[in-house]
């Protein structure tokens, strides 16, 4: 995301994949402290070439139901406090209105 400002920004959301390795014998997914050190040295690496970097957990905003992913009744309000906040930060004071579709 660029914003007007020239401000960089990258916005992840973060699954399993992020700090876990491939499953084991047991089908489960073992937790990785080398995958873990993988993302965040890429996390560095990304804020020092200039960019904002905010995470989501993938459990904020989704959870598995038998075999697909279903939004959490919370996803909205997560989502829509985090860009309040991040425009206000940032003084940017977006127009928030409905239009009526025909």
């Amino acid at each position: 995301m660029l914003l007007a400002n020239a401000t960089r920004i990258v916005i992840e959301i973060d699954g399993i994949q992020h700090y876990s390795e491939d499953k084991n014998s047991e089908g489960k997914r073992l937790a990785s402290p080398s995958r873990y050190a993988e993302m965040v040295a890429e996390d560095r690496r990304i804020r020092n070439l200039g960019y904002e970097v905010y995470r989501f957990g993938g459990a904020e905003i989704v959870y598995r139901n038998a075999e697909k992913f279903v939004a959490l009744d919370s996803a909205k309000a997560t989502i829509t406090s985090f860009f309040q906040e991040l425009f206000t930060r940032h003084g940017i004071n977006p127009v928030l209105e409905r239009h009526s579709r025909p």
